[in-house]
């Protein structure tokens, strides 16, 4: 189509006043139309407009929108998403020394595996937590690398209620896990440094 044609569409609905208005009329009908149609005309997705219903307690007064024109206008088609800001716990004081000892302890008994593995698996699940217990439970002590902790615990990240603690041993350095129960400190894992 040249651009004569379509000058001659868009001169067409400015021809007369009638032409201009009855164009804007569907214009403004279909927009409306397109509007319930793709919109919706609740506010609430379905999912939460059924659990509103089914529910009356759901909601409570205080809750309700005092301006009762917000609903009358366009509404949006979504609710604001409200982001809680979140302040992370510091640990408490000495918990870097105290899962240090708790990793440090655990691993001297990890390496100790010159002994029988009832009496392996007693000394180390004292200092595990029970889930990692019981997965050390089924170790066999004989596949254990290490033999000896060569220095010092070395904390690498310690939290509120968890830790990671570096612990060199004669196999290389291991990565020990620990988290606090409320209590004490128990070591959720063990792994060789990458």
């Amino acid at each position: 189509m040249s651009a004569e044609g379509f000058g001659r569409i868009w001169r067409w609905p400015l021809h007369s006043p009638r032409r201009f208005f009855s164009c804007l009329l569907v214009l403004v009908m279909l927009i409306a139309l397109s509007n319930m149609i793709l919109g919706g005309h609740s506010r609430l997705p379905p999912a939460d407009r059924d659990a509103t219903t089914a529910s009356p307690s759901a909601t409570p007064a205080a809750d309700l929108p005092t301006d009762l024109s917000a609903g009358l206008a366009n509404p949006s088609p979504s609710l604001p998403e409200i982001i809680p800001s979140v302040s992370p716990r510091s640990p408490a004081p000495g918990a870097a020394q105290q899962a240090a000892n708790v990793a440090d302890a655990f691993t001297k008994a990890w390496a100790d595996h010159n002994r029988p593995a009832a009496d392996w698996w007693a000394r180390v699940s004292k200092y595990a937590d029970p889930e990692f217990a019981a997965q050390l439970k089924s170790t066999d002590p004989a596949n254990v690398p290490a033999s000896k902790v060569t220095g010092p615990p070395h904390p690498v990240a310690v939290y509120y209620a968890s830790a990671s603690v570096e612990v060199p041993t004669d196999a290389g350095i291991v990565i020990v896990e620990v988290v606090n129960n409320g209590h004490t400190w128990l070591v959720t894992d063990i792994q060789p440094k990458r």
